[in-house]
């Protein structure tokens, strides 16, 4: 994995945790919905290709 790989990774997993820990601080739906909406976008872009995960982080 390159450095600029490991860098927009942590960038999206920092986003995505951002999301969640704004719908913990104050649940409303509309946080919730962009939880949900940030998880779908870093599974999307795994599975499709568009973003390394280290390996550390996958389970087999």
């Amino acid at each position: 994995m390159s450095k600029v790989n490991r860098l927009e990774w942590s960038r999206q997993v920092a986003t995505l945790n951002e999301r969640i820990r704004g719908f913990q601080a104050d649940p409303s739906k509309e946080r919730l919905e962009a939880a949900i909406d940030e998880l779908r976008a870093y599974a999307e872009a795994a599975r499709a290709g568009g973003i390394e995960i280290p390996t550390r982080f996958t389970a087999n």
